[in-house]
């Protein structure tokens, strides 16, 4: 059997997306991915038939049949063992289906594959953000392995992370890399600012993650305070400090939309600070680049990394919303990092844009491919 394709899924809340490369991953060989809604809040077993469904789609349009596949490579929205296995499933499935997601995915679909097309593919999992951070050093570097190291995070829902080392992600034991995990304090200089949100708990049971307050997650939470009486009295107060006021129109706006959800809030925030440069907006989405330059501040001496990344769904601001939003990333690790060998210079905490384009699927192609040969 002559294999030539490598299959990447990236399984998504919303969608999941499938794309293909030859067997170096160098090339990708469609211009459009595939896409199938997501089946994961109905279980694995709804799942792995969409998979073979979407993967089948892959095939026909390229030509190929099930004998010429050499592997699959998927992403999770959860923690992975360095060999693809699902440690934990927090963002699959319901309340109902979330316990079916305790199986190893990878041999369920394999096994399911056997079924339906007779043949033997290997399967291989790894975390999203991992695969986000592996196509980004791909995306900059290529499969060169010269000595380098970068500290990526993923932006959205959640706050994601990896550890990359010489080309390659850093599990250690398992789930390294859990960036939006760490738990920094808050500088003196912002306790006004974080003083009503002093403890704020975190979706994995803890309190006071970088996530609770530099994601969408944390944002639906904070709004809520942000739209209160107090809220807004404090936003006015330390934005009329530099100059600047709340408009209250815009403030009326979000108290609307906040009444339909605070999700729908939340979103709006982001649309207001970009195209609009919303001061009261802009506030709030500085907490993230408040936090993310906190949590690189903590995280420099300890890995001391080239490049310190920002991706995910921030990545998606205008250009002059990036460069406001990056520069506050800046100030804040400099306002916490006092040792000039971790300032942040070109190739030494460089504190930069993810340059990848959303190709965590390609991402985990990679990811497997240095898994089995390592």
């Amino acid at each position: 059997m002559t294999v030539s394709v490598r299959i990447g899924v990236d399984m998504g809340g919303n969608d999941i997306k499938f794309g293909a490369t030859n067997l170096d991953a160098d090339q990708i060989l469609l211009d459009e991915l595939v896409k199938r809604p997501s089946l994961t809040a109905e279980g694995p077993q709804k799942t792995a038939a969409q998979m073979i469904d979407g993967i089948s789609a892959v095939m026909e349009q390229l030509g190929k049949t099930w004998s010429d596949l050499a592997d699959i490579s998927m992403t999770v929205p959860c923690p992975c063992t360095p060999d693809g296995v699902i440690i934990q499933a927090p963002n699959l499935g319901t309340a109902e289906t979330k316990d079916l997601w305790k199986v190893p995915f990878g041999e369920l679909l394999s096994a399911a594959i056997k079924e339906t097309h007779d043949v033997d593919i290997p399967v291989f999992a790894c975390n999203d953000a991992n695969a986000a951070g592996q196509d980004d050093d791909f995306a900059r570097f290529g499969l060169d392995a010269t000595p380098r190291s970068s500290v990526f995070i993923t932006t959205g829902t959640g706050v994601g992370g990896c550890v990359i080392i010489n080309g390659s992600v850093f599990f250690g034991c398992g789930q390294a890399g859990e960036l939006g995990h760490v738990k920094p304090a808050v500088p003196a200089q912002y306790a006004e600012r974080f003083g009503a949100d002093t403890n704020p708990p975190c979706g994995c049971t803890g309190n006071q993650c970088v996530e609770t307050r530099a994601s969408l997650t944390g944002l639906k939470r904070r709004i809520q305070w942000a739209l209160s009486d107090d809220g807004v009295a404090l936003i006015s107060k330390q934005l009329n400090q530099n100059g600047e006021a709340v408009n209250n129109d815009v403030v009326d706006q979000l108290r609307t939309f906040l009444a339909e959800s605070a999700q729908v809030a939340a979103y709006n925030v982001r649309t207001f600070a970009d195209r609009d440069q919303d001061p009261f907006c802009r506030w709030l989405l500085e907490d993230w680049g408040i936090m993310i330059g906190v949590l690189f501040a903590n995280i420099a001496p300890i890995l001391h990394p080239n490049l310190l990344v920002i991706g995910g769904g921030m990545t998606e601001l205008s250009a002059s919303a990036k460069d406001w939003f990056i520069n506050i990333v800046r100030r804040a690790y400099s306002e916490v990092n006092g040792q000039p060998c971790f300032d942040s210079n070109t190739n030494d905490c460089e504190i930069a844009w993810s340059v990848s384009q959303d190709q965590g699927w390609r991402g985990a192609i990679l990811m497997g491919i240095r898994a089995h040969q390592s």
